[in-house]
């Protein structure tokens, strides 16, 4: 039984569009994006805690300020590369969730006398923007809301640092898999006996065949395919509207290879409910997050089309080591292990080795430059 009382404006909405569809199912991508996203009752769009100790899961800016702080590092030594003074350009952050990520960057900016630049978000969510207002309100670098046209007008024509930390793997994915020699695709209806949405897999839609042919991805029999078409598209979009911008996209991910290897056979989908994670998509509707790791070998394919310059792709760890994250470990004598050092030493070493989390994570750096 869920923790949450049972969303039935969502299910109600799911039913209907099911009952109402061609094939009395659903794409599977669809079923996500409304569980995720539907104004009334998807999971981001609730006024519920998703974030930390009271929601269903951590994000890296969780584990103290490192990680804001060495994103903080990369703009500030890349701008002076480029000869962009602070006045000269926006951090434009996507899906700034509750802002402790902003909050880390911009206390770190003004930490080292860097000033003048604008910070702005593009959240979709009222309740993470609510909750990013509130806790940004008294930061001296005002914040400015933008909405995805703001972004559209003023990435055409500023200079840009764009930012989207666990972004891409938020956008729903379409569930294919190889079967008897044919792409099969994974639809959902409703088992009205049951009171349960069901998978149904059915041959792919021709859209579905055309990505996989663009991207290159043959899968072996058997194997399911959670494939990113939509942020792949939404990648290159956002990519093509700037003209002069240097992007960070931090997720949890791999190479196409990887995740499409034998070990991966029943795909990468994941939900997470109450810091618990289970593979059942079926449940806890609007009520859980849902979840598939981001294919890079698609981000960067997606970025070259879009006339975008790959600048580096690492690991988190390798990211974070290369701003020089371990030399902020803070030498000292105090006996207290609640002392400010000893929690920043903490989460530095936490961040770098715990759980392997910085490895699992990737970081894609790009580039697009105004002559592009």
């Amino acid at each position: 039984m869920s923790h949450y009382p049972s969303n039935s404006i969502l299910i109600q909405h799911l039913i209907h569009r099911i009952r109402h569809s061609a094939k009395a199912a659903i794409p599977f991508s669809a079923f996500m994006e409304s569980c995720l996203y539907d104004p009334e009752g998807g999971y981001y769009m609730s006024d519920r805690p998703k974030i930390g100790k009271e929601g269903d899961f951590y994000t890296s800016s969780n584990v103290g300020s490192a990680m804001g702080e060495m994103i903080a590092v990369y703009i500030q030594r890349l701008a002076a590369e480029k000869g962009w003074a602070p006045d000269t350009f926006t951090i434009v952050e996507w899906g700034a969730g509750n802002g402790r990520l902003a909050g880390h960057i911009n206390e770190r900016m003004r930490r080292d006398r860097c000033s003048g630049y604008r910070y702005a978000i593009v959240e979709a969510s009222p309740y993470h923007a609510q909750l990013a207002k509130e806790r940004l309100g008294g930061e001296d670098c005002p914040v400015s809301w933008w909405t995805e046209a703001d972004y559209r007008r003023e990435a055409g024509a500023g200079r840009l640092f764009v930012l989207a930390n666990e972004l891409l793997d938020a956008f729903p994915v379409e569930r294919i898999r190889a079967s008897d020699g044919q792409i099969e695709q994974c639809f959902v209806a409703w088992e009205e006996a049951e009171q349960s949405f069901r998978p149904v897999w059915l041959p792919a839609e021709p859209e579905v065949l055309r990505w996989l042919k663009r991207y290159r991805i043959e899968l072996p029999e058997g194997r399911i395919c959670d494939a990113g078409i939509a942020m792949s598209g939404w990648l290159g979009t956002m990519l093509r509207h700037a003209s002069d911008a240097e992007f960070i996209f931090i997720d949890y991910g791999d190479v196409t290879e990887e995740l499409t290897a034998e070990h991966r056979v029943e795909g990468t989908l994941m939900c997470y409910h109450r810091h618990r994670a289970h593979d059942n998509p079926w449940i806890h509707i609007g009520e859980q997050d849902m979840t598939a790791m981001v294919d890079f070998s698609v981000c960067q394919q997606a970025a070259l089309e879009a006339g975008a310059l790959i600048r580096n792709y690492m690991t988190q760890q390798a990211f974070l080591l290369e701003q020089g994250l371990l030399q902020e470990l803070v030498d000292h004598a105090q006996p207290d292990p609640f002392s400010p050092e000893a929690r920043r030493n903490r989460a530095i070493r936490q961040l770098l080795l715990s759980d392997r989390l910085s490895e699992r994570f990737r970081v894609l750096l790009l580039a697009r430059h105004a002559s592009a």
